[in-house]
């Protein structure tokens, strides 16, 4: 039954009316929008495509910003902290001052580019190819 099918289908693609057929077909598949932009605003004629909303936005903006100016300066104390006394530079506090550095590292490549990605088309990479 399958291949009565598909030879079926195969000989009417193959008579020179149907050709016709498809191709203004395909001409006429690009009148038909099937996507619906209309719930995001356009700004001077361009469209943005949808965007996550203000209540998302806003409150992880905020949190990313608090918690990036926090860590870095944190992480920037612990070092200078451990190399300025000799009295704090002991093996647990060499490491302490590794997992610091680490955490800076961290915070100043994973944090903008969380910032960039809430602020941006959803599933989209702004950040170029490199990162």
């Amino acid at each position: 039954m399958v291949s009565t099918t598909v030879q079926t289908i195969l000989d009417n693609l193959t008579s020179p009316d149907n050709w016709t057929l498809a191709i203004g077909a395909a001409e006429n598949a690009s009148l038909l929008n099937l996507t619906n932009s209309s719930f995001v605003p356009k700004i001077n004629g361009f469209d943005d495509g949808p965007q996550f909303p203000a209540y998302i936005r806003t409150p992880s903006m905020v949190l990313c910003s608090i918690i990036l100016c926090i860590g870095v300066l944190g992480n920037i104390m612990v070092p200078c902290v451990i190399l300025k006394s000799k009295d704090m530079r002991n093996s647990t506090n060499i490491f302490l001052m590794n997992l610091s550095i680490a955490d800076l590292m961290v915070l100043l490549v994973c944090t903008p580019t969380v910032l960039v990605e809430v602020n941006s088309k959803p599933e989209t990479w702004q950040m170029g190819e490199h990162m």
